[in-house]
């Protein structure tokens, strides 16, 4: 009997995720052929601990009964009361009791975690051995069992609930125009101006526009409503749940906090839009490439250029191809317009005032 439920014990975590359609560890196409297999470049390496105590405790009171083994089954079936609860998605379900977010079916989901899946099933076929061993354990300790997942999830509740404000980024999104970008994040608390922008500067998973070469003006909006986090409702951020904007700007490297909903974006241009305003506004009439050339010109004046090769910020990256495609701009003018052409006297005579030359 003892050899089956080893074997029992073996293939029950394989069969679940397979039927569960989760992914192997190393990325496999599915766990259930590499949970089979316990060797060091198979997921199921990492079942042999757990499978080890269990073979060890089965195999050592196959001939022998005694005086623990009545504790046993309900030290087996709490072991796998416990894995199970740690397997919970906590997060979803403290959204569910704390917020006003409505899961759509169960707010009890679980983890794909295959330690606790392998500890889970190993627990089971111990405690499954145990009586079929005839093993009784006294009745008042099985109460012990379902108060272990209750322990669990009242410690998660308590500390989501004490261990202050949480933040979790539900998305972004990047406006028509571009280097503007929306960061919608939720909050439990309200405006709370230091310890939101202590988390900006803390969390890794936020990129700062001017680490960031595709955002230039970060729009981070705080939000009450986990309901439009988890469901990506990011068109109710203008309501009364958003208690606090954050506005990121690179070429400052400035961060703005604002109560409530504010625009970022008004007033403020990017490189790209504020170039179309220079190149409309400074109209030179020999050319619309000419009128980019120059738009792009005036709006590095002033402009100090560091001597790194790379940067994330748009306006010096614009600005260090400026000068470092000048000449291919003066040839590519030449042959478009020629040598003596209005256009490159123009070009030559501006290029001049700032210093910039042809190789």
């Amino acid at each position: 009997m003892h050899f089956v439920i080893l074997i029992l014990a073996w293939i029950t975590p394989a069969v679940i995720a397979g039927i569960l359609g989760w992914s192997g560890i190393w990325g496999s196409g599915s766990a259930f052929g590499e949970f089979l297999v316990p060797i060091p470049v198979a997921g199921g390496v990492f079942h042999v601990p757990s499978f080890a105590i269990v073979a060890g405790i089965i195999l050592a009171s196959r001939n022998s009964i005694g005086p623990l083994s009545r504790y046993l089954p309900v030290l087996a079936f709490s072991v796998l009361a416990l894995a199970l609860s740690l397997m919970l998605e906590f997060d979803r379900i403290n959204a569910w009791l704390f917020t006003d977010y409505t899961p759509y079916g169960s707010p009890f989901r679980f983890d794909d975690n295959p330690l606790l899946l392998f500890v889970a099933t190993d627990a089971f076929w111990l405690g499954v051995y145990a009586l079929m061993r005839g093993f009784s354990s006294p009745v008042r300790l099985w109460y012990a069992v379902p108060l272990v997942p209750l322990a669990i999830m009242g410690f998660s509740a308590v500390n989501y609930q004490t261990s202050g404000p949480v933040f979790k980024v539900g998305g972004s999104m990047y406006t028509a125009s571009r280097g503007e970008e929306i960061i919608v994040v939720y909050t439990s608390s309200g405006y709370d101006e230091e310890a939101i922008v202590k988390w900006i500067e803390s969390d890794r998973k936020l990129s700062l526009p001017w680490f960031n070469v595709n955002s230039e003006h970060v729009a981070i909006f705080f939000t009450n409503s986990m309901q439009a986090i988890k469901w990506g409702r990011f068109d109710q951020i203008e309501g009364d749940s958003t208690v606090a904007t954050i506005c990121l700007y690179e070429e400052d490297r400035s961060i703005v906090p604002h109560r409530d909903y504010y625009d970022c974006f008004a007033g403020r241009n990017t490189v790209e839009q504020e170039m179309a305003a220079l190149a409309a506004s400074e109209a030179t009439g020999l050319g619309r490439d000419i009128d980019s050339w120059y738009a792009q010109l005036l709006l590095c004046d002033g402009v100090e250029i560091p001597e790194s090769a790379a940067t994330d910020i748009a306006l010096i990256g614009v600005c260090q191809g400026v000068v470092r495609v000048y000449p291919r701009n003066v040839s590519r003018f030449i042959e478009k317009y020629g040598e003596d052409s209005e256009q490159l006297t123009f070009v030559r005579a501006e290029a001049a005032t700032r210093g910039l030359v042809e190789l």
